[in-house]
């Protein structure tokens, strides 16, 4: 079990450094839109095309656990959490572009519809609501 929450501190620290300071760094004031427009790449390179594929790399990558809260025929409701997203919270980090734009291209890749992923944050509740639709 402590081998398990090094490795969770190792995954979480990386990510900090590279997605919360690095490339805001370097990136500025452009860096939501140009992560989210990343994140739809990562998900044609990885060929990620459904919940399960999303829900399977978020888990690798330590960007937390997703799950799917209401669906309905123009949107689908998930919410994102664990100790990452509590993390970046607690820190102040209430950016999550990237997860948001490989949601929104999987979900396109799956559907063959136009699709576009909303964040809200739930700060008191330390979670994220992606919020995707279709047109």
């Amino acid at each position: 079990m402590h081998n398990d929450n090094q490795q969770n501190e190792h995954i979480y620290f990386v990510n900090q450094l590279y997605r919360d300071f690095l490339l805001p760094t370097i990136l500025g004031s452009d860096n939501n839109e140009i992560l989210y427009w990343a994140g739809k790449r990562i998900a044609r390179k990885y060929d990620l095309a459904s919940f399960d594929d999303i829900n399977s790399f978020f888990s690798t990558t330590g960007f937390g656990i997703l799950t799917k809260i209401k669906e309905r025929r123009t949107e689908i409701i998930m919410e994102l959490t664990g100790q990452s997203v509590v993390d970046r919270l607690n820190s102040g980090i209430n950016e999550f572009s990237l997860e948001a734009g490989i949601i929104a291209e999987a979900f396109q890749n799956e559907t063959n519809r136009t699709t576009e992923c909303e964040q809200k944050i739930g700060e008191k509740q330390k979670k994220v609501q992606l919020i995707t639709k279709f047109s």
